[in-house]
């Protein structure tokens, strides 16, 4: 059986590197990583005073990976789940 990383590391290399589709809803993402979520979690990697496009490009593949990790799959609790229903 896969690990929670193992998953979370297919996930990432699915979804790719950076991308900003102005039809996209989204907005700027980066290894399947929003915007949006990178200003949730207030992950300002340039340290510029604000989370934009440029902190999105520079998020890395191990970077994404931790958040899935993190906020996906231990912030609500599935870790905590039975493991029968984690394997489904």
């Amino acid at each position: 059986m896969q690990t929670v990383r193992q998953i979370a590391q297919q996930i990432v290399d699915r979804e790719g590197v950076y991308v900003n589709d102005p039809d996209d809803p989204g907005g700027a993402t980066n290894f399947g990583v929003t915007i949006h979520t990178m200003r949730r979690l207030g992950l300002d990697l340039d340290h510029d005073g604000d989370v934009d496009k440029h902190d999105v490009q520079m998020l890395s593949c191990a970077q994404a990976v931790d958040i899935f990790i993190k906020h996906y799959f231990e912030g609500p609790l599935i870790s905590q789940l039975p493991q029968p229903l984690i394997c489904m």
